[in-house]
This record gives structure tokens, sequence and C-alpha cells, in this order.
């Protein structure tokens, strides 16, 4: 067997988030952050897959399976270790062959971002896994989880996306998202990670009968994604906070955390942490200021974090 090596994108979730579920229409953004996979014949220890996860370089995990039925034989950490199990199961299921006729694995992965980030660790190792046992990522997704799948669909897009659900069908769009005022849009650590799962779940009574607030999230995303303008994009960005807000019946972060900044922010999927959406009309040196501050130091513009490959086919309106 020959070396197999994968990469998977990271993603921001820019609008849609929880009401996707319902089948909003939503808009998403992969990113220069992801995660890699490199898949080797394991000699020494025929019957079992050697695992090892890297962070930044840095040894995060280790787990070793039996080959046969993917059972943890061993591992420094076993909440990581059952989720990853629970993966290859799925996988090993949709495409058995995969495991067979080779003596041994040893798979290393490495996520390239700080894992409190939350930019997709979890999507961008099951769109790997997928990889390499060539299985549809969206079926293996719907295997293993309850969550919309954009993060997936974003695992392996070359750009920006319109992402929709229905009756768990997802249809994936590329879009066209390169504004004139792309250099007044960063990303701010908030330094708190939220779990999208428990989000969701936490939520899960007040998404329901939201026809209209779909309808109007749905209108809100082609806007943001077609914005002419900083003042079109700002009274959106706005307009999905407020109605998201009313959802969930919580005050928006920008309330929160930012009373009185004179540009617009937005929360980025699950709400309460990981990062946020800020536009700022001045030079990017007062706005480090002002986030400083406020004990904010991850700051990103648009063209340091989202990803374009050139061969992206798009949609533009």
């Amino acid at each position: 067997m020959d070396i197999q090596k994968y990469y998977s994108n990271g993603k921001f979730l820019i609008s849609g988030e929880y009401l996707v579920l319902k089948g909003a229409l939503a808009f998403a953004i992969p990113l220069k952050f992801g995660q890699s996979l490199q898949v080797m014949p394991l000699i020494n220890d025929t019957g079992t897959i050697h695992w090892k996860s890297f962070v930044k370089e840095n040894l995060w995990f280790e787990a070793r399976f039996s080959q046969d039925n993917l059972e943890i034989i061993e591992t420094n950490d076993q909440e990581k270790a059952a989720i990853l199990h629970k993966l290859l199961l799925a996988a090993n299921q949709l495409n058995s062959e995969t495991l067979r006729n080779q003596s041994g694995f040893e798979v290393i992965s490495n996520i390239n971002f700080d894992i409190a980030w939350g930019l997709g660790s979890s999507s961008s190792l099951l769109s790997n896994i997928a990889h390499w046992f060539d299985v549809d990522p969206m079926v293996l997704h719907h295997k293993t989880s309850k969550g919309s799948g954009f993060d997936v669909a974003c695992a392996r897009a070359g750009g920006p996306i319109l992402y929709q659900l229905s009756a768990e069908n997802a249809k994936i769009t590329p879009v066209t998202f390169d504004p004139e005022f792309r250099d007044q849009i960063f990303f701010v650590y908030l330094g708190k990670k939220q779990q999208s799962d428990r989000s969701i779940k936490c939520y899960h009574n007040l998404l329901k009968s939201r026809e209209s607030e779909i309808e109007q999230i749905s209108e809100l995303t082609e806007e943001i994604v077609f914005a002419h303008s900083l003042s079109d994009f700002d009274y959106a960005i706005k307009e999905h906070e407020k109605i998201i807000s009313k959802v969930l019946s919580r005050k928006t972060i920008g309330e929160i955390r930012f009373a009185g900044y004179e540009g617009s922010v937005k929360s980025l999927g699950a709400w309460g942490g990981d990062f946020v959406m800020m536009t700022w009309q001045n030079d990017r040196a007062d706005l480090e200021k002002y986030l400083n501050e406020k004990g904010y130091f991850t700051i990103f513009s648009f063209d340091e974090i989202v990803y374009h490959h050139a061969n992206q086919v798009v949609f533009a309106k």
C-alpha cells in the first residue's frame, strides 16, 4: 500500500445558524486552516490501526484499534477514542474493503490550528476518514451526527457555498463572494469554544414552527452574499442577528460584548463563543487596539483566513 494523504478545510457558518436545520438557506465559507490525514502500512504491529492526532505538530491524542472489529485496544483519551471508534465503524460499514488485505495501518492526523478555535476539527476529520474509506462524506455524516452537515460540505469546498437542507438532503451551491469591501471584514476569536451539538439540543424546542423566520433568514442570506456595499452588508447582518436573537430569546453578541460598536458584529455558528465576524471602516490598527483593550488578540482579515480555490465553479447573482 502506498502512503495515502488527504486534507480537508475548516469552516465558518456566516448565516443561517440553527435555522439551517429547519431548511433555511445558509452561507458558509471554507478556511485556510484545516486538517490533514496520512495513512501508511503498519509493519511491526499486524492486525491493528495505530492512530496519532497532532495539533500544530504537537501530539494531542493516540489510540490503537483492532483492525478486525475496530474495538479500542489502548488510548490516552477514552472519550476521544470512542468518538473516533464511532466514525471508523460507520465508515467501515459503508466500505469494508478498505481495511481488508492489509497487515495494519499507521494513521497520522494533524490539525493546523488551535483546536479551541472551533473551526471544524470534527468535520474535517470526518471528511478525511471518508476520503480514506472512499465513501460519501455526507452519508457518513448522517450516520454519525444530527447536525446540518454544512461543515462537512465546507471541508471539500473550493470556496464559499450556499447550503440548504430538504428532507435531510443537502443542496450545495458554490457562490462568488469577493466583495469590494472584503478588506473591512474581520474575524475575531472570543476565547470560548462552543459545542455545536449541545447548543442545538439546548435550543431544539425553540426552532419549531419558525416558517416566517426561516423565510426571512433565507432572504437575508442572499442579501449578505450579494451585498453591493458595506452598508447593505451591515444592514443584513444586523437584521439577521435580531431574528436569531428573537428565536433563541437571547441578546446578540453585539449587545453583550460590543455595545456601542460602530460596525456590525455577527455570531458565527453556535452563539456564545468561538469566532465573530466584524466590519470596520477605519485602519486595522485602530480595530486591533479596540479589541486588545477588551482582551481579544486573535484577529484575522478576510484574506488571511478565507479559502478560495481559483478553479471553483461558482454561481454569481
